[in-house]
């Protein structure tokens, strides 16, 4: 599977929180430091490289997007759904460990079940290296 590409300046405001929430979102992604690109791999994103333009993240389908919101980056990601039902029986406020099992024992139970997650799914856990029981 292709990566998706993240290009930009390290010190850029714009910067940090898509890198954060990539990471957070355990998303597979090459950063591209343009300010130090000896190697010529921003050479694609030349007609972007203007410090009011950046960042830029290409997908691994080729769509780029100029200085993405997480909210553009989550809907190109397939994060950003539609709820399928106008009422559900349970809606669970957070897809950490505790949210994920209720959403799972939920709908196995037959329950309309919706599950909203602000930021990354797994919450602290899908970035913990170690979970003690």
């Amino acid at each position: 599977m292709n990566k998706l590409k993240l290009y930009g300046i390290p010190d850029s405001p714009e910067i940090y929180p898509i890198r954060d929430f990539l990471k957070r979102s355990v998303v597979d992604f090459d950063w591209f430091d343009i300010t130090h690109d000896d190697l010529g791999w921003g050479q694609g994103i030349t007609s972007y490289n203007n410090p009011h333009k950046l960042p830029v993240i290409e997908f691994p389908d080729g769509k780029v997007i100029v200085d993405p919101t997480l909210e553009q980056i989550a809907c190109n990601l397939g994060w950003i759904t539609q709820p399928k039902y106008a009422e559900y029986d349970l809606s669970i406020y957070g897809a950490g460990p505790a949210g994920l099992s209720a959403a799972v024992y939920a709908a196995s139970e037959g329950l309309k079940t919706i599950l909203i997650e602000r930021e990354a799914i797994g919450g602290q856990a899908g970035t913990s290296s170690l979970i003690e029981n």
